[in-house]
């Protein structure tokens, strides 16, 4: 019995083998990409009888047949039931053999036979082998599962042959033609309804069997492919985890599965590119039209039924255009909605299209505005019969659809806001849709540019109305579809990849902002603003609904919705307060402008002149000002900060305003940060924008010192200037009104400090910078051996290169003075110059204090250099008294000064003469312990020298 069992296993092994290697011929015949045969050397064993006598094989005979003269749909057919036949009588066979052995299983409690046995025989009797025969019992519902994927592929096969007849007539979609009216001309249309590919002049026609009553060749190749998919999906899970078969057996499943797949992927790619490229040539945009044809909107509709003539009626049940959109949305895939070309890559390019001609229309209305003019557009739908011809190779050309098309044009006309806008008359053949304002709505717009925006959304709203009805056929997932991509939001995850042009909401927000939003401040603007908010919430509201009722905006109720059209409610629900934040970066923007592109060189003198107080406690002083205290003394300050501060006044004016506070009430307290921030931008900006000028020009330091001191006494007073204005209107408002709030907090005081930081820390570097620069002309001269020729008897060189230092020293500072002296208040520049003097008597003075001995030539000569040190050195400050006023002044300012001339005057004095001085005090400056080592280092040893150094002793 196991014998029995095991021939009749191995010849269904066989059978399922030559199975295999026919669906592996097929798969050859029908596609080139498979290259060799796997079971070649198979072939050549057992068939190919006749290859010793050096002739041909029959199989080798068949294949060249088939290559030379094709085949007939017949014989193909019979070929696909035999191939089925023989699998279906080996499944038939297995489960016999199958059942038989489960019989003997259940016998085996009841007749003791021992079936382990006979199983044991048939696995050992069998030799495995690499011809995909079965190894034993177990392997039977594996080759169970592998005869079910055969059978799944045949049927897949079967379907892929069906494909390819509807691709001989080159996928043809549903035609619409139009009736004329006369009876020849409806013939020529129903004639030439389902023009086929060039295989039409070989008279091929898809037999009954492959069409259905109703459905273009392109939408059922579509079906058909997506039931493709379904059974190579189906087919996938019955193998999935088999691998029992030789690895033969197991190479031809994978490569007729691949071979199926591929197929399948081939002809839905040729779908979708045919269905893109209707889809572009039926939906044309052009900058003044847009023309849809094959839609079957217009006029009448074709049902397809290639078996029998055209049925000319007036149901829209298939267009071209309805195939296209058919085909797309059935491969679409919403994991890979951009990927390829699928139903969103088209609908993204529509919307490009349409919103470029959308914006082009804005710049029409850009450009009447500019003119004083408002841009009225005139909307024509025109049904057009364009009955298709046979003119060579066009009439073989898919895109060339026939039948009526409609078209949608437009027009526009510039017209005087006060002049009365008519109404054109349209003619009998031609339907006019109008998005002209009537002269009711222009006399009620607020302003020509409300006028205009209400124009432009009449006009999308008809270009949208037509796009639904007739390119998107009314269907409302198309419309999904375009209106995510006209009217997604600017701040959605499409904003983190590249712009896109296709996007419109941006646009819209941008021109609602421009022509909707004044940007003058005035209190006939104000009134103006608060009205526009209530008509632009209606006109927007309107407007939104139209397109939720078109679906493009994903739902009825744009309230309810997250849909990117309700960004537009949102402004115009919030216009005045757009108005207010418009006013607020208008304002900063003017001061950011001035900052940035201003010449900051330019200077003009500001403040007072203001006298010096008297020595306090003198009768002098009991005239002095007391408000003088409080006045900016006179000083060059740059016009750019008197400009921020007459902006920041100007704001602060508004803020203040009466009308405004009543009429906007965010409008004060956004105008007083506004003011607030403009000053803040001038501490940003200018030390940034010319911080290298201002750290190495003197000039640019002291005009952005004076700057700060300006704008820091201004906002000493500027907060309690304005804020009385305030308090008297929020005296007449709520106690809980944000005017009351903004009296409690207007100040300006708390500015001050930063800008005197500014003040002080440019000026402070400049002049330690130029204490630097002084250093390096002083000191390279005034050497160590200097301190030594100081006791020399004769004119040496070491004293001339000290003259020279001098001379060298007072010109820079001469120099800076012509800089600073007409720039800086009186009293900052004496402390500039007094700190600079200073820097060059110590340098002067250091060698003298540490010179071991003094010649009486050389005390000659520090007398001499000392004087003229003094007498520069008073020069420089800034005086309109005697030499003796400028004199006091120097001492006031400079620390040094009455040190370096009582070191001068030392120089020619005797020791009578000091001993004087001494006792009346005018060696204050001079410590004990110098004027010790000056006396030792000048005089001999002596009685009256040894007195008057006991004298400087301190006891």
């Amino acid at each position: 019995m196991a014998d029995e069992m095991e021939q009749q296993l191995q010849k269904l092994g066989r059978s399922i083998n030559d199975a295999t290697r026919e669906a592996y011929d097929v798969m050859i015949a029908s596609s080139g990409t498979i290259v060799g045969d796997i079971f070649a050397d198979k072939e050549n064993n057992r068939n190919n009888k006749n290859d010793d006598d050096g002739g041909m094989s029959n199989r080798d005979g068949m294949e060249m047949g088939l290559a030379l003269f094709g085949t007939t749909d017949a014989y193909k057919l019979q070929m696909d039931e035999e191939f089925r036949g023989k699998l279906s009588a080996v499944e038939k066979e297995l489960d016999e053999i199958f059942e038989g052995l489960q019989s003997l299983r259940e016998d085996e409690n009841h007749n003791g036979q021992d079936i382990v046995g006979i199983e044991e025989g048939l696995d050992s009797g069998h030799n495995p082998s690499d011809d995909g025969d079965i190894l034993s019992i177990d392997d039977i519902p594996h080759m169970q599962h592998h005869i079910q994927f055969l059978q799944q592929c045949a049927q897949a096969k079967t379907l892929l042959g069906h494909v390819e007849k509807l691709s001989f007539s080159n996928f043809t979609t549903s035609s619409v033609v139009s009736g004329t009216g006369t009876e020849s001309n409806d013939q020529e249309n129903k004639s030439s309804v389902f023009l086929l590919s060039p295989s039409a002049q070989f008279s091929f026609r898809p037999t009954s069997d492959v069409l259905e009553e109703g459905e273009s060749p392109m939408v059922q190749a579509a079906r058909l492919i997506k039931e493709v998919d379904s059974i190579l999906e189906s087919a996938t899970l019955t193998l999935k985890d088999e691998s029992v078969g030789s690895s033969r057996l197991i190479r031809l499943r994978a490569k007729i599965f691949n071979e199926l797949q591929t197929e399948a992927c081939r002809f839905k790619s040729e779908l979708k590119h045919r269905a893109m490229t209707l889809i572009e040539r039926c939906i044309v945009v052009e900058e003044d039209k847009i023309s849809v044809r094959g839609s079957g909107t217009a006029k009448k509709a074709v049902k397809f039924n290639m078996n029998s003539s055209a049925d000319v009626t007036g149901d829209i049940s298939s267009s071209p255009l309805s195939d296209a959109f058919e085909v797309l949305d059935s491969f679409s895939d919403h994991r890979f909605a951009s990927f390829g070309e699928t139903l969103d890559i088209a609908m993204k390019e529509m919307a490009r299209k349409i919103t470029g001609a959308i914006k082009a229309r804005m710049a029409t209305f850009d450009s009447a505005l500019a003119s004083g003019e408002v841009a009225m557009f005139t909307m024509r739908e025109e049904y057009i019969n364009n009955t298709r011809r046979n003119d060579g190779n066009q009439y073989y050309d898919f895109t060339n659809v026939g039948g009526a098309s409609i078209q949608l044009s437009w027009a526009s006309t510039n017209v005087q806001y006060e002049e009365q806008v008519g109404n054109d008359a349209g003619d009998s053949s031609t339907s006019v849709i109008s998005t002209e304002i009537n002269e009711t709505v222009i006399k009620s717009a607020p302003s020509a540019s409300i006028a205009s925006f209400m124009s432009l959304l009449k006009y999308i709203t008809t270009l949208l109305v037509f796009v639904h009805d007739h390119a998107l056929l009314s269907r409302t997932e198309l419309s999904n579809v375009l209106g995510k991509y006209i009217f997604r939001p600017p701040s959605s995850e499409f904003t983190l990849s590249v712009v896109d042009e296709g996007s419109l909401i941006t646009d819209l927000l941008e021109a609602m902002r421009r022509w909707c939003i004044p940007e003058e401040s005035s209190p006939q603007v104000w009134k103006m603003v608060k009205t526009v908010e209530h008509r632009l919430i209606n006109e927007v509201g309107v407007f939104e609904d139209a397109m939720a009722k078109l679906n493009f905006l994903n739902g009825s109720n744009v309230d309810d919705t997250d849909t990117s059209a309700s960004v537009l409610s949102k402004l115009a629900k919030s216009s005045c307060q757009a108005y207010v934040e418009t006013q607020r970066c208008r304002i900063i923007n003017t001061g950011r402008d001035l900052l940035l592109n201003s010449d900051y060189h330019n200077t003009s003198r500001v403040g007072h002149i203001v006298k010096d107080p008297a020595e306090p406690g003198s009768l002098d002083s009991l005239n002095d000002d007391p408000q003088s205290a409080f006045l900016l003394q006179e000083c060059s300050v740059s016009v750019v900060a008197q400009e921020v501060l007459r902006l920041c006044r100007k704001t602060l004016e508004d803020a203040s305003d009466h009308d405004a506070a009543l009429t906007i009430d965010t409008f004060p307290s956004s105008m007083y940060r506004a003011s607030r921030e403009v000053l803040d931008l001038f501490r940003a900006i200018i030390p940034t924008r010319y911080g290298k000028e201002i750290a190495s020009i003197p000039r640019f330091a002291a005009v952005l010192h004076n700057d700060c001191v300006f704008l820091a006494h201004s906002c000493a007073f500027l907060g309690a200037e304005y804020k009385e204005k305030i308090s008297k209107l929020a005296s007449s408002m709520d106690e809980s009104s944000r005017m009351k709030m903004l009296s409690e907090v207007c100040t300006f005081v708390d500015l001050v400090p930063p800008f005197r930081d500014l003040a002080s820390k440019s000026m402070g570097s400049m002049i330690e910078m130029q204490k630097v620069q002084l250093y390096e002309l002083i000191s390279p001269r005034l050497t160590a051996s200097f301190t030594i020729a100081l006791g020399s008897n004769e004119s040496v060189s070491e004293w001339d290169d000290a003259e020279t230092a001098l001379k060298a020293a007072i010109h820079h500072l001469c120099h800076l003075s012509q800089t600073w002296k007409n720039v800086l208040t009186r009293n900052v520049y004496n402390i500039a110059m007094g700190n600079l003097v200073d820097t060059v008597f110590v340098l002067f003075l250091e060698p003298v204090l540490k010179a071991p001995e003094l010649s009486e030539p050389a005390t000659q000569f520090m007398h001499y250099l000392y004087l003229e040190a003094a007498k520069s050195a008073a020069e420089l400050f800034h005086t309109d008294g005697s030499a003796e006023v400028l004199f006091k002044i120097a001492a006031k300012y400079a620390v040094e000064f009455e040190k370096l001339q009582s070191i001068g005057q030392f120089m020619v004095m005797r020791l009578d003469d000091i001993q004087r001085w001494l006792e009346q005090g005018k060696f204050k400056s001079v410590k004990a312990k110098e004027l010790s080592h000056l006396v030792t280092a000048t005089f001999d040893e002596s009685e009256k020298r040894r007195s008057l150094l006991n004298s400087l002793t301190p006891k």
